[in-house]
């Protein structure tokens, strides 16, 4: 008996296997210490790892940032294109200054919306209000950002939300931008994000 339940127990395996199941596999998968998570739920919408990395440039800190969404995706463009929320999961691994996050943030606004910077303003004040109040993450900290299409925008930091969801797409796009734009600082973590 027990040994038709061992032989039935790989055979449940193989099959998961040969199906293209990577539960089993992917599991337990870290980067710097962080557990990735294969797929999450949220807003009743199942969202899949899109890509993962680890942010380590100048000396703004480190973190690693997780991309999900309903499908996959290889650009900025098609990211912010496909159906369903969105979410950006950063979690620190050292000291990071968030400061660099919201001048990237900025910086991506002002190149892309010149002549409609009046009606972005309040949406950057609350986002550089949001990271004034919390200037640095520490190890372990989580910044999330999401995007639904019919609310906008919000941020939370270890679970607290930030400020009312912000509509304006462009500040979803800037934001996200920080790591995905063709100018992004670490262009590995880019690709990562991006599947490459």
């Amino acid at each position: 008996m027990f040994a038709y339940l061992r032989v039935l127990a790989r055979l449940l395996c193989l099959v998961c296997l040969a199906s293209g199941s990577t539960t089993a596999l992917s599991q337990g998968k870290q980067i710097a210490g962080v557990t990735l998570q294969d797929s999450i739920t949220i807003y009743n919408n199942e969202l899949r790892l899109n890509g993962a990395g680890l942010y380590n440039v100048d000396k703004s800190g480190s973190y690693v940032v997780q991309i999900f969404a309903k499908q996959k995706f290889g650009s900025l463009d098609e990211f912010l294109a496909g159906p369903g929320p969105k979410r950006l999961r950063l979690t620190a691994v050292k000291t990071v200054d968030v400061q660099s996050i919201v001048k990237a943030f900025n910086r991506n606004l002002e190149d892309a919306n010149r002549a409609d910077m009046a009606k972005l303003v309040p949406g950057m004040m609350a986002v550089g209000n949001a990271f004034n109040t919390k200037s640095t993450l520490a190890p372990g900290d989580v910044l999330m950002v999401d995007w639904i299409t019919i609310y906008g925008m919000t941020i939370y930091i270890n679970g607290k939300k930030q400020f009312e969801a912000l509509k304006p797409p462009e500040l979803f796009k800037a934001l996200a931008g920080v790591w995905l734009r063709d100018t992004a600082a670490d262009t590995k973590l880019k690709d990562a994000l991006l599947g490459k």
